[in-house]
């Protein structure tokens, strides 16, 4: 009896984390499907945190299982889950480039751009790096799959990327605009009109390059950049 207690204190102790005690079932450390299927229960708990750990060990201990490229996917839908969209962006990009062929490159895709869309600022003073990733990866999406589920959603997002990005340019071209910097005005409202035609903010950018004058009508009337 003693000997037995002895035993199992011993087993405990050099066991696994992830091993129940003497009395349960054993579960294989070297299983990836095991902390593969704990992982997803945690994350239907919303238990992040434990859900990332469990896939980076997968992703880390097993590289050349199958496991260890869904963990990886999963690791950025848990980015997502926690709303933290700047990481899941770039856990789906790196996702779709090391996977290009992968039955869910094209979730990866619509996912990164979504990811992107949400973590631009809605306020167009501010930047806008992340809305301009956004229409760029959906674009590329709704170029290289046309027929995905996804792509009534894409094409909307894009269409409010493109609104949004033609407002920045306008917010900055009307900046110059009221301080008669008509240079970097003129540019800012025909870059607007080139790139985003059919939108409002478009309509606007006509209507001012049509009152800049000809001649600078200010000492400061050359061109400048901005983001």
């Amino acid at each position: 009896m003693w000997l037995r207690l002895i035993a199992c204190t011993l087993l405990l102790a050099v066991s696994s984390p992830f091993l129940g005690g003497c009395a349960g079932p054993t579960v294989d450390e070297n299983d990836p499907s095991y902390l593969y299927k704990e992982a997803e229960d945690d994350i239907s708990g919303n238990r992040y945190l434990l859900a990332i750990d469990k896939l980076r060990l997968i992703k880390n201990k097993y590289p050349y299982s199958k496991f260890s490229v869904d963990a990886q996917l999963r690791i950025a839908d848990v980015y997502f889950l926690q709303e933290s969209y700047g990481e899941a962006a770039l856990a789906y990009e790196a996702f779709r480039d090391l996977h290009p062929k992968h039955a869910k490159a094209a979730y990866a895709t619509f996912r990164m751009a979504k990811a992107y869309f949400l973590d631009a600022p809605p306020n167009v003073a501010r930047d806008q790096a992340s809305m301009q990733k956004a229409m760029e990866a959906y674009s590329d999406f709704l170029k290289r799959f046309p027929e995905a589920t996804e792509a009534t959603e894409a094409r909307n997002d894009l269409n409010q990327a493109k609104r949004q990005l033609a407002e920045k340019e306008l917010y900055i071209g009307n900046f110059y605009f009221k301080r008669q910097v008509f240079g970097a005005a003129r540019a800012r409202f025909s870059k607007l009109v080139a790139l985003y035609p059919d939108t409002d903010a478009a309509k606007e950018a006509q209507q001012k390059l049509a009152q800049i004058p000809n001649e600078e009508a200010s000492p400061h009337g050359g061109t400048a950049s901005g983001n």
